[in-house]
This record gives C-alpha cells, sequence and structure tokens, in this order.
C-alpha cells in the first residue's frame, strides 16, 4: 500500500508514535485530576481511540509492508512488538472510556479499578510504543553508533 508512491506504513506509523502518547499522558493527567477529567476527559477518550485506530493501521500496513519477509535481527523484534502494540493501545482506549463513566457516578471501588486499569493500560502503551519505535528505527537505520 502505498501514497503518491510512498509507503502506506512509514506514514501511519508516525501519526501511532504521536498520538499513543499524547493519549497515555493524557489518560494519566485525567486519573491524577478530577478537574481535568471533568474537562478533557471526553477529548482524551476520543484521542485514546484514534491512536488506537492509527497503532491497528501501522500494524496492518506493517504487515503488508513486511510481505513475506521473516524478520530477523532489529526487523524481527519490531515485528514482534508491532504485533503486540495494539493491545496496550485499545486496553487504552477501553479503561480511559470505563474511568470516564465511572468518574461520573458515584461508586469509589469502581472509579479506583478503572484508574488503575488505566495506568497499567497507559504505562503498557508507552512501553510498547516506544520499544516498537526504536526497533524499527534500528531495523531501518541501524544502530547509529
Amino acid at each position: 500500500m502505498d501514497i503518491l508512491g510512498l509507503p502506506l506504513h512509514p506514514l501511519i506509523v508516525h501519526a501511532a508514535v504521536v498520538l499513543l502518547p499524547l493519549a497515555a499522558f493524557g489518560a494519566l493527567l485525567i486519573v491524577l485530576s478530577q478537574r481535568a477529567r471533568n474537562r478533557y476527559g471526553s477529548l482524551v477518550v476520543a484521542g485514546s481511540v484514534v491512536a488506537f485506530a492509527t497503532v491497528l493501521g501501522a500494524r496492518l500496513t506493517g504487515e503488508v509492508f513486511a510481505g513475506t519477509t521473516t524478520g530477523t535481527g532489529a526487523l524481527g523484534t519490531h515485528m514482534f512488538w508491532g504485533l503486540a502494540a495494539p493491545w496496550p493501545a485499545g486496553a487504552l482506549a477501553v479503561t480511559t472510556l470505563l474511568l470516564v463513566l465511572a468518574g461520573r457516578g458515584r461508586s469509589r471501588p469502581l472509579f479506583i479499578t478503572c484508574a488503575v486499569l488505566t495506568v497499567l493500560a497507559a504505562l503498557a502503551s508507552l512501553a510498547v510504543i516506544v520499544l516498537t519505535g526504536h526497533s524499527g528505527a534500528t531495523a531501518v537505520w541501524g544502530t547509529g553508533t
């Protein structure tokens, strides 16, 4: 897949690398601040859904881009993390929505559970996107040393 002769995968990857960390940091912010949750909760939920879509798009275009390549070394590592990346991103989208909804209710235990799950999903999303991006950059550009 390509747009104007450029492979679609590197284009979508840049969106995922920007949007997923923004969504993760936004989720951490709304966990910590009720004021931010009330004001920006819906925006963070929407952002996390869009971030999930870009991560999923990056995975799908990556599979097409790789074709029949059996990745070894940095490419293999990138492919491994790329296959895993949509899971924490999807979890972030779901837990952020649940957090915002639980924040509107009266159940403190439910809110705390959603907050813990959101923090875990945000941290996992950050870790996986960094590992995926780093291994992809290493596969394309080398170690840089």
